[in-house]
């Protein structure tokens, strides 16, 4: 893993945006590259990371596209249309209007931007391209046969690319993605959590039944996830623990389909539909075992994660994404992604062992807390102080 380069050194005030004193509150505008009116993992990143931000007592405000109405701190910059990127749909902002309300974000004034999935069209490049102080970008996405859109349009994106002041990649996967189409260096920092929010048992929610054990999955809906997977597997384990129920909490493009899907194979199975984030937590602490199928493209596993602070055992595929959170751990059980038996033995071992599924999850519990957005965000805090020393540096 490349590091940036060495630590900030310390700035007078009033040498022009972001110049100050080491330690001292920025001024951080971030950035959404998706509908931040609509549920998704970049967009409860952003939230989680500009609330950490704060704590720390930096001015943190988000921005980003929107199709409906946002929380109070947002500001949108413009309309949000849905499209489907590798099986997923996403909200992007492609109004014009962006180009405008970028520049009344400018003018509020700023020490520095970060946004999220820059070479996302369009709002993150009008940032870019805009920005008069240092701009850090953070890449989320994993593919494992690499990306499409960096492969065909890496030339017209370089331009951007050699814009940014620092690099983050939210795990080793998802540097091997951009790395090659965009070299340079680039710091891995993970997404983060709130590990005491899913420490803290809530109302044990209706769709939990006492004298069952729950298998849970939290997540969308669409075929990359592998939730099809699961509930074949669901379907043979229930003939050898007809205590087990699969709970689905989440939605998505496959929802009918998996419903129906469920009912063909007469897995016992309770869809919760979406969820909220305050209800989460009490999710994974009414769950015995929290399960993630998915096929691939996951460049970092925070349900894993979330599933880890509640101290659940947790049944995963052997994915890259996954792998960089829980391998060596001693945390969570792996299987071959897609395939179905394999996964229903995996939770059949911890079905009828109360005792593993306890050390696995005391050992996630333990694991999950160099994630805690405490540590996460002064990490950031440190490299947005690198970054712009070497921007003072150069003037």
């Amino acid at each position: 893993m490349e590091k940036l380069l060495g630590p900030s050194e310390t700035r007078d005030q009033g040498q022009g945006p972001g110049i100050c004193s080491k330690g001292s509150a920025l001024r951080v505008a971030i950035v959404a590259p998706y509908d931040l009116s609509k549920p998704g993992g970049v967009s409860n990143q952003i939230r989680a990371q500009a609330v950490a931000l704060r704590r720390l007592g930096h001015d943190v405000r988000v921005y980003g596209p929107a199709s409906g109405q946002l929380e109070d701190g947002e500001i949108s910059l413009g309309r949000a249309f849905t499209v489907s990127f590798g099986g997923t749909e996403s909200g992007l902002g492609v109004d014009p209007r962006a180009l405008v309300r970028i520049g009344q974000m400018f003018g509020r004034g700023v020490d520095l931007v970060h946004v999220h999935e820059p070479f996302t069209p369009l709002v993150p490049w009008i940032a870019i391209v805009r920005a008069k102080v240092p701009v850090v970008g953070t890449f989320h996405v994993h593919r494992e046969n690499g990306h499409r859109w960096y492969g065909s349009m890496g030339w017209a994106l370089q331009p951007l690319s050699r814009r940014l002041a620092a690099r983050i990649a939210v795990s080793e996967s998802a540097r091997r993605t951009v790395a090659p189409h965009f070299p340079g260096r680039y710091e891995i920092v993970p997404n983060g959590i709130d590990v005491e929010r899913f420490r803290t048992a809530g109302p044990r929610p209706r769709i939990f039944e006492e004298g069952r054990i729950h298998v849970l999955y939290v997540g969308r809906l669409e075929p990359r996830k592998g939730v099809d997977v699961l509930v074949r597997a669901m379907a043979d384990l229930q003939r050898r623990h007809p205590e087990a129920r699969l709970i689905v909490a989440g939605d998505g493009s496959d929802r009918t389909s998996l419903t129906e899907s469920a009912r063909k194979a007469g897995t016992d199975a309770r869809f919760a539909g979406p969820i909220s984030q305050d209800e989460l937590p009490a999710y994974f602490q009414a769950a015995d075992i929290v399960c993630s199928p998915a096929l691939g493209g996951e460049s970092f596993g925070i349900v894993l994660l979330e599933a880890m602070a509640a101290r659940r055992a947790v049944v995963a595929s052997r994915i890259e994404g996954y792998l960089a959170i829980v391998e060596h751990k001693d945390c969570a059980r792996l299987t071959p992604p897609g395939e179905a038996a394999p996964l229903a033995d995996a939770i059949s071992d911890l079905v009828a062992d109360p005792g593993l599924r306890a050390r696995l999850g005391a050992a996630g519990a333990s694991a999950a807390r160099e994630y805690d957005w405490s540590v996460v965000a002064s990490r950031l805090a440190e490299i947005y102080e690198h970054a712009l020393a070497a921007v003072s540096g150069k003037r």
